[in-house]
């Protein structure tokens, strides 16, 4: 097996055994590896029932953990999910609602935590709130700023900066691997936040997978959305103008040729990015770590392959907000969760692990419950707050279950006056064509969502 600089020895591993025993004496807390991956949709991993794309590093670990079906983040752009992730907070709160905008000067992440708990932490690929990470408790950077090419990428890697001619995620990948090679070194537990770029498009907004990978695909195979024609007319007005729409003509959609195309080179990106996170999971093995090591995996926000006539994400439709979710460590049995999760309930949850009391002020919850089979008092909806305005979205907040999506669409950020309603039916409509706002039927449903949203405005929004 060989990656780069990366090969993997007979030798390599005999030492690195022996370096993790003398560890594992030495280390009782848990170590913890957080995946986010950029910009992948619930459905583009293999393990996920999905049989076209190639993800075979990635389905195995998968498969030896818990895979979550009903994960999803609390609004779906690049840097508020990070800053979600990293606080257990909504945006609102924290501070984060645009592309590349900051935590508020007072949050505390995550990193922070863990790092005065004598955790090693380490932060290594995509990085896109506005302080730096060694601002935000992490001992160990190697990072690049936001998106951009994915070869000949600036990169700052322990403070000094370069230009590395490799693929920016197979760098990293390779540097995640030293991070965690220097904590074994250290006899510390360790906490790596790996992100990757992809399958977030590149500079040029296409995805440039290496001609061997997408002759792996046939294009003809790719699926297309049965929703690609919807012509949006029960849908707020504002959605003809918005940046997925047009941008997503500008590539050829609803076409479905064009969609077809674009899954593919999607997929090809991904694939070779299931390549570069192999590299980590197997020096686990190698260092025989994967007995006290917790492995998370999630992707910040999902993706629009033609749903509606749509690309990117943002917006408050199912394939923008479901995620990817699995997490794989000691004594945890192979299982699927259906359970509501958030990418907020991620630093409540790692907290948990390593025997740190959550905060008040975190909205999110641990899962730690969910992964020792405990299903009570767990949450049977989440309020998903799309109050950024990227792309030209109007202000929503929308309450989701598993049975409805409620959109309430507001003319600004005072949330006043709402302008649009929408209300789809999860089960019997998953495409989400049949705006049921109107139905008589569903109207102590909408009372009973409009309470929830009123208390989020209330408690959250404006606490």
């Amino acid at each position: 097996m060989k990656f780069g600089r990366y090969k993997i020895n007979e030798t390599l591993i005999v030492l690195s055994l022996l370096t993790a025993t003398n560890v594992g004496a030495q280390n009782t807390r848990p170590n913890i590896i957080f995946i986010y991956t950029d910009d992948q949709r619930y459905d583009a991993l293999g393990v996920n029932d999905n049989k076209v794309i190639i993800t075979p590093e990635l389905d195995k670990i998968a498969q030896q953990g818990i895979r979550f079906t009903n994960a999803n983040v609390v609004f779906s752009l690049c840097s508020p999910s990070r800053a979600a992730l990293l606080t257990g907070r909504y945006g609102s709160s924290n501070g984060s609602l645009q592309l590349n905008s900051d935590l508020n000067p007072d949050e505390k992440t995550v990193a922070q935590y863990l790092q005065e708990n004598g955790y090693f932490t380490g932060v290594s690929g995509k990085w896109h709130i506005g302080r730096r990470p060694a601002e935000a408790g992490f001992d160990w950077t190697v990072w690049f700023r936001g998106n951009g090419t994915y070869y000949g990428r600036t990169i700052f890697d322990q403070g000094k900066e370069l230009n590395s001619e490799m693929h920016c995620d197979l760098y990293c990948a390779q540097r995640s691997v030293d991070f965690i090679r220097k904590a074994v070194r250290e006899e510390k537990p360790f906490f790596l936040f790996h992100n990757s770029q992809t399958p977030h498009m590149n500079g040029n907004l296409i995805w440039d997978a290496r001609v061997e990978t997408t002759k792996k695909y046939s294009v003809e195979e790719m699926p297309v959305a049965k929703n690609r024609l919807d012509d949006l007319s029960s849908k707020p007005d504002y959605l003809k103008q918005v940046r997925n729409l047009s941008q997503a003509k500008i590539y050829g959609y609803p076409d479905p040729e064009a969609i077809q195309q674009h899954t593919m080179e999607y997929y090809s990106v991904i694939t070779e990015l299931d390549g570069f996170l192999g590299l980590i999971f197997h020096e686990l093995d190698v260092l025989g770590l994967r007995d006290n090591t917790y492995i998370f995996f999630m992707s910040d926000n999902g993706w629009m392959l033609g749903e509606h006539g749509f690309t990117s994400k943002v917006l408050p439709y199912r394939p923008s907000s479901h995620v990817p979710f699995f997490v794989v460590g000691p004594g945890l049995k192979p299982s699927v969760n259906n359970e509501i999760v958030l990418n907020i309930d991620m630093a409540p949850t790692l907290l948990e692990l390593a025997g740190i009391n959550k905060p008040n002020n975190m909205h999110g919850q641990s899962i730690v419950p969910l992964m020792k089979g405990n299903h009570a008092n767990w949450r049977s909806e989440f309020i998903y707050e799309g109050l950024g305005t990227f792309g030209g979205t109007q202000p929503n907040l929308t309450v989701i279950n598993d049975d409805y999506r409620y959109i309430v669409t507001y003319k600004d950020n005072f949330l006043q006056p709402a302008v649009f309603y929408e209300l789809y039916d999860q089960k019997n409509d998953p495409w989400e064509m049949n705006n049921l706002f109107e139905s008589h039927l569903h109207k102590k449903v909408m009372q009973k969502f409009d309470i929830l949203i009123k208390n989020h405005i209330e408690t959250i929004i404006q606490d």
